[in-house]
């Protein structure tokens, strides 16, 4: 009986979580923000970094967060462990670079990443930042 319903809660509990979209690639995700004219969000990370857990969190499971990136960005996570990316200055993670859909750089990257409230009014900002 305990065990039926912890499963349960633990479906419920993930059920409720948004469905974020990750580009599969880099290379793959700058063609898609091409083609559906997107903006991009690029998301340095390293697996073991208890900030980038806290951000990856603040991303995926925020259903206003998720559901805002869906729409207006795609969204690029790259683990600096596997892939320096050539071009970008990572001097600590997390760091995220927001592009617009030719690739250039939209202001500065983060490094602070604010709370869900916070980091959705940064990806207005930027969604509302001319090409």
């Amino acid at each position: 009986m305990l065990v039926r319903f912890f499963l349960s809660l633990t479906f419920l509990s993930v059920s409720l979580f948004a469905d974020m979209y990750w580009a599969d690639d880099y290379k793959s995700g700058i063609k898609e923000a091409k083609k559906n004219h997107k903006k991009v969000l690029v998301y340095f990370s390293k697996e073991d970094s208890v900030a980038c857990e806290a951000v990856t969190w603040t991303i995926s499971f925020d259903k206003n967060v998720s559901d805002y990136v869906n729409e207006h960005f795609v969204a690029i996570e790259i683990d600096i462990e596997y892939d320096r990316r050539e071009g970008y200055k990572v001097y600590q993670v997390p760091t995220i670079y927001f592009l617009d859909e030719n690739a250039k750089q939209i202001g500065k990257p983060l490094t602070k990443i604010p709370g869900p409230e916070g980091f959705l009014k940064k990806l207005k900002e930027i969604e509302n930042t001319a090409p």
